[in-house]
């Protein structure tokens, strides 16, 4: 009984492969909805470099800025990427799913 080593470096090597990639695109999608919370002017930058919640300016609920829609629309597709590698990966280690 031996082990298959190029098996085993396949599987490691998909592995981080794969978890690079739902933490990546994770990591887009939280960047694309601050991006839509920030040209929502919900945060602004301060005078001393810090951010933090806008206070004057707020757009009135009705008015929505361009490019807002765009920005939270591309973090749910990332969001949705994320979930449907993660339940894929579920479906090929449960055997009970095939």
């Amino acid at each position: 009984m031996g082990i298959d080593w190029l098996a085993f470096v396949s599987v490691a090597v998909v592995s981080v492969v794969a978890a690079c990639f739902v933490v990546t695109v994770y990591s887009i999608g939280l960047r694309f909805w601050s991006a839509a919370d920030t040209r929502a002017g919900k945060y602004t930058v301060k005078d001393d470099g810090t951010v933090g919640p806008a206070t004057a300016g707020f757009p009135l609920p009705g008015q929505t800025p361009p490019g807002v829609r765009l920005y939270r629309s591309l973090a749910v597709v990332c969001f949705a990427v994320c979930a449907a590698a993660v339940l894929y990966g579920i479906y090929l280690i449960v055997p009970q799913f095939h």
